[in-house]
């Protein structure tokens, strides 16, 4: 898990430095795509991990039957 707890926190500070870029210049069509795909490889990282846990809870509880 620590691995994955890296890679959230690097997915999070890259969303959060070309969100504070885009604050800054937000008339910028390259930051605007910097900060979209940032966001959406974040989202996708979360959808992924909130799957995992969710197919090990489900796992957990086929075993506990």
């Amino acid at each position: 898990m620590d691995d994955s707890n890296q890679h959230l926190k690097d997915l999070l500070s890259q969303t959060d430095l070309a969100f504070k870029a885009l604050m800054r210049q937000p008339n910028s069509s390259e930051l605007t795509n910097a900060y979209d795909n940032a966001k959406a490889e974040l989202d996708a990282y979360m959808k992924s991990l909130r799957n995992t846990l969710s197919q090990r809870k489900h796992l957990q509880r086929q075993k506990a039957r």
